[in-house]
């Protein structure tokens, strides 16, 4: 999945150097670009070399662990900080679904097996 990622990437690329070709040699390919934009690319490079991290100084109950509560943060901010996103119950029971299975998981850790 991710190859065909790569495949669209280069596709939409060469369409864009193809289609804006004369708008990116007379102002440029970040012409416009405003720095939340900046933000969000910094962002998402930093979140992915720190998954990388994880998944190899960890293991993949954990990333799974972290990206749940991400997610539950992220999502508790967008209640506060949005006025239209609501608390409901199903956000609710998840949240304490996935707290309450990290807290057993780092109470309780598996035991590794004799070799």
């Amino acid at each position: 999945s991710s190859g065909i990622n790569a495949e669209y990437g280069v596709v939409a690329t060469v369409n864009l150097m193809i289609t804006e070709r004369t708008f990116i040699a007379t102002k440029g390919l970040f012409h416009d670009f405003q720095p939340v934009v900046y933000a969000v690319i910094l962002s998402q490079a930093y979140g992915g070399l720190l998954i990388g991290l994880v998944v190899k100084y960890a293991d993949n109950i954990l990333k799974v662990f972290a990206t749940s509560v991400s997610i539950i943060l992220s999502s508790l901010v967008g209640i506060f900080y949005f006025a239209e996103l609501s608390f409901t119950l199903n956000f609710g029971v998840g949240l304490v679904l996935v707290l309450t299975s990290t807290v057993l998981y780092s109470a309780y850790p598996a035991k590794k097996k004799a070799e």
